[in-house]
């Protein structure tokens, strides 16, 4: 579990076992990434308040929002700047104090901090059906291309991040008449694993790289040794950002630069939306619980098929 850090000297000793419970339940509740920005974000904090002299737990509003602005300053993006103010609300919650961002102050100062920055955030380029088609044209034979194809197509079907991905296990998968089903645990939204399918070039890429690399059980995407045998060990997920970045370079698709763990999740989200999916079934396959993320994921695509668009192409 990573750690809450403050710039607090000395704690009472029942908000130190408050933070020890806290951060055992959060340990089996949140993901892992999760878990790692609270703890970059509380570290920031902390140190930021140990160069001004100022303890960050319990931390005054005033406090908190001069932070956020430094880091503003600093070049922070406003997402960024947000779920710092997010973790320092969590950090006192946690210690069973009143939160600091509640107050108006540190309200205002991410209002002023979004309105001189803006809020539009770098979106991930999609890996979109089309793409694939180009990275099956120009993938090898070998056993590590096996893998990163049945990465690629599986991680598209599932609208799989790359933290669920890592997690998936040949025990996962259930083939059934009208296909594979896959039990898939969303871990940044839930708790509960929900069962997804998967269609057929995406089916028959992973058993191809199951069979290749003799995985019978365990993780389905292993890492490999130099002589291209499984080591038993999943990949992590810089890997997957690693491997989605290789073959987009392989196949030298224009925004390869782009290109991120997301970009499996995006892609399939674009085309779902293209091909005229409901909006309430895409968010069932990528384990949505709004459709905000639907519509920043297609906003291009949604301008591009807009009334305007539509006008001057009728």
């Amino acid at each position: 579990m990573y750690q809450i850090t403050t710039a607090t000297p000395a704690l009472p000793a029942e908000t130190q076992q408050r933070l020890q419970v806290w951060g055992a339940a959060a340990r089996d509740a949140m993901a892992p990434n999760t878990q790692r920005a609270y703890a970059t974000d509380s570290r920031a904090f902390a140190l930021w308040g140990a160069a001004q002299g100022i303890a960050t737990l319990p931390a005054s509003a005033e406090t908190v929002a001069a932070f956020l602005r430094a880091e503003s300053a600093d070049g922070k993006a406003v997402a960024t700047v947000r779920r710092r103010a997010a973790t320092i609300s969590r950090m006192h919650k946690a210690a069973g104090m009143v939160s600091p961002c509640d107050d108006e102050l540190v309200r205002l100062a991410l209002k002023g901090i979004a309105r001189n920055r803006g809020t539009d955030q770098k979106q991930a380029a999609g890996l979109t059906e089309r793409d694939t088609l180009t990275i099956r044209a120009r993938m090898g034979d070998s056993v590590k291309d096996a893998r990163d194809l049945a990465l690629v197509l599986a991680g598209r079907d599932l609208l799989g991040r790359a933290s669920e991905l890592v997690a998936l296990t040949v025990a996962d998968i259930t083939a059934t008449d009208d296909g594979p089903l896959v039990k898939l645990r969303r871990t940044k939204t839930s708790t509960d694993s929900a069962t997804y399918y998967m269609g057929r070039d995406a089916a028959q890429a992973v058993a191809s790289w199951l069979t290749r690399a003799s995985i019978t059980q365990g993780p389905v995407f292993q890492s490999l040794t130099k002589g291209g045998r499984a080591t038993g060990r999943a990949i992590c997920t810089r890997d997957v950002r690693r491997i989605l970045k290789a073959v987009a370079v392989t196949a030298r698709l224009q925004h390869g630069a782009s290109i991120s763990g997301h970009s499996l999740r995006v892609g399939m989200a674009q085309d779902l939306v293209a091909a005229n999916v409901d909006v309430a079934s895409v968010m069932q396959a990528g384990g949505w619980a709004t459709s905000r993320m639907v519509a920043r994921y297609t906003q291009n695509l949604s301008a591009s098929r807009g009334a305007v668009a539509r006008f001057y192409n009728r």
